[in-house]
């Protein structure tokens, strides 16, 4: 519902904020007041008369504080910014105005790229850590260019929100920003949505960091971060668009569909074969169509999220869903293999000659065909401990553990442990494992449960290479990474490359047994792996992870923000944001080994720096 800009409206508005409200009204002609809670700042833009510009207004979506409107409505506005700027200004002692338009469609050809409108006496730090962060930004590989003037233009002539007089009486600071409008043609007028969305981004972060400047300077207001001044308040479009996501991506269990379901009539058969034919693989029945489902995944309107952060976010979701989505069409094709290097990589140089390194260093150990193995129903029994253990610390945990005939080994599929029934378990790796599959799939996927977002826990994009970094790393903090299970890891490397060079699974086979001394059994298991579904190079992720998670370490930073949820690293940053806008929660759910004190040493060891070799 459009609302008027009269008294009481405004009167409205100012009571919200200092009850400490959120405030989200609509203005006359397509305008918006968003103010996500009390702050010292406050982000405007206006349309020309005439002629909107809502590819400029979009520049302001990005802020936790910020009025759309139009032109011609300056009396009633000067009187809505006039009274918001001194409540909030007596509540933190000062307030900051910003204003964004665009620069005329004809610009001399050495136009700055921005333009800061600022008090012409001093350029206080505000404008300097503005400017700054501006002349960071690159359009197309080309810096960006900033000019600064005075904002004189700003505080008069019939355009002008608030009086110089004002500004003083109020402690507050009024600013321009003046954008060239790259970000769409010229003569047309048509957008580019890519480079809009980048610069958009981009401007944001430069306006929170000078933000941040000016309130932790002249406010009462201290946020811990720059990107504490971020959105809080999570529009309703958002959770929706964040079920609908995670609804397509509960329509199908990606892992077991690409998992043989015949694993050991296939190795009977191979055997038989004298390991010459390839065996034949059966898959479970498709319970989608793939592409209603796309059809479905691009029908999600994720285009009207304002927040930057979490655009892309959904953007990239969409993304690896609609590859998980022609990776099940092309199940059993050659096509199917280039859409696994698309969602999980490839191997390149430097991991396969670690890979190579580690087969060549670390002799195949004797086997001890005595050695005992646990009974599955003893395993699943300890699973079950461990889950017990992490449903003490988050009660809603409703995890379990299956054993069924249709699995190989173990799966964690949404957060349920899955055994087979011929699963063949050293007594001596079971923690280890436990802590591999517990202590950290099933952890991650109910940490990720306990956050509004639900994509934390059915994974962002590319979370396996962390995921399994973060699961092997704990086999080696219980003290269960043996010579065995790193060779076993570098064989999947190997066995990815040359799949990827378009070595058939025969030959495959035969390296792993006469190059690299495998047995028969495991062999097999490592190549079938590697070719199921048309050729899976995920299993290159567990050794990729591994290293990726030990130089982090060493880099001086912490495990437990790893466990939030089914993250990969380079999220980091977009998670950290969101704790500081308290869109996220702290961390529910804790391992075993993090809370074990006599694990410490071995962390302190791997924050100092080793190889993967050190860990055996």
């Amino acid at each position: 519902m459009t609302d008027s800009i009269s008294d009481s409206f405004i009167q409205d508005i100012v009571r919200s904020l200092k009850k400490g409200k959120k405030v989200r009204r609509r203005l006359p002609e397509g305008g918006l007041v968003h103010l996500d809670r009390p702050l010292p700042f406050l982000v405007l833009f206006r349309h020309p008369s005439g002629a909107p510009d809502h590819a400029t207004a979009n520049f302001v979506k990005a802020e936790a504080a910020y009025i759309i409107a139009q032109e011609g409505q300056t009396p009633e506005l000067r009187t809505l910014i006039r009274e918001i700027a001194k409540a909030m200004s007596d509540e933190f002692g000062a307030f900051l105005v910003l204003e964004i338009f665009a620069a005329p469609a004809i610009a001399a050809a050495d136009s700055p790229t921005f333009r800061v409108l600022g008090p012409e006496q001093a350029l206080p730090a505000t404008i300097r850590v503005l400017k700054e962060e501006l002349l960071k930004i690159k359009i197309n590989y080309i810096p960006a260019t900033v000019a600064t003037a005075s904002n004189q233009a700003l505080l008069e002539g019939p355009g002008s929100l608030l009086s110089e007089e004002e500004l003083k009486q109020m402690s507050c600071l009024m600013l321009g920003l003046e954008l060239q409008p790259v970000y769409r043609q010229s003569g047309s007028g048509q957008v580019y949505p890519l480079l809009l969305r980048t610069l958009r981004a981009s401007v944001s972060n430069a306006i929170k960091k000078a933000v941040f400047d000016f309130v932790r300077v002249q406010t009462s207001h201290q946020p811990k971060h720059f990107q504490a001044l971020g959105r809080q308040a999570v529009v309703p479009a958002v959770w929706r668009i964040d079920k609908q996501l995670t609804a397509i991506s509960d329509q199908f269990r990606f892992l077991l569909l690409v998992t043989p379901v015949n694993a050991e009539e296939a190795w009977e058969e191979f055997k038989s074969k004298k390991f010459k034919q390839v065996p034949s693989f059966r898959y479970r029945l498709m319970p989608i169509d793939a592409d209603l489902l796309k059809r479905r995944l691009y029908n999600i309107p994720i285009e009207k999220v304002e927040d930057p952060t979490l655009a892309f976010l959904f953007r990239d979701k969409r993304h690896e869903l609609d590859k998980m989505l022609t990776m099940l069409a092309d199940r059993n094709t050659p096509d199917f293999l280039y859409s696994s290097l698309q969602l999980f990589g490839g191997v390149d140089e430097q991991l396969l000659k670690l890979a190579e390194g580690i087969l060549a260093a670390l002799p195949e150990p004797a086997r001890d065909e005595d050695a005992p193995l646990i009974p599955v129903a003893e395993f699943a029994a300890l699973a079950e401990q461990e889950i017990a253990f992490l449903r003490s610390q988050y009660p809603p945990l409703d995890s379990g553990v299956d054993i069924r005939k249709d699995i190989v080994g173990l799966i964690v599929s949404k957060g349920r442990l899955n055994i087979g029934t011929e699963a063949k378990i050293p007594r001596s790796r079971a923690q280890a494992l436990i802590q591999h599959e517990v202590g950290t799939h099933i952890l991650t996927y109910y940490n990720g449960k306990a956050q509004p977002l639900q994509q934390l826990y059915v994974g962002v994009p590319g979370y396996e290479e962390l995921q399994e970094g973060l699961a092997v790393l704990s086999e080696y903090l219980v003290g269960g990474l043996d010579q065995d299970r790193l060779r076993i890891l570098a064989a999947r490397v190997v066995a990815v490359h040359h799949l990827i060079q378009g070595c058939s699974f025969t030959d495959n086979f035969q390296r792993l047994r006469e190059q690299h001394h495998f047995d028969e059994e495991t062999a097999f298991d490592v190549t079938m792996r590697v070719h199921r579904g048309g050729g899976l190079t995920k299993d290159a992720v567990y050794l990729r992870g591994l290293v990726h998670l030990l130089q982090y370490l060493k880099e001086g930073n912490d495990l437990e923000p790893l466990l939030i949820g089914k993250i990969r690293q380079e999220y980091i940053p977009i998670i950290q944001e969101l704790i500081y806008r308290n869109v996220l929660r702290p961390v529910p759910i804790k391992p075993r080994y993090l809370l074990d004190p006599a694990v410490k040493p071995k962390l302190d060891k791997l924050k100092a720096g080793v190889s993967v070799f050190n860990l055996i």
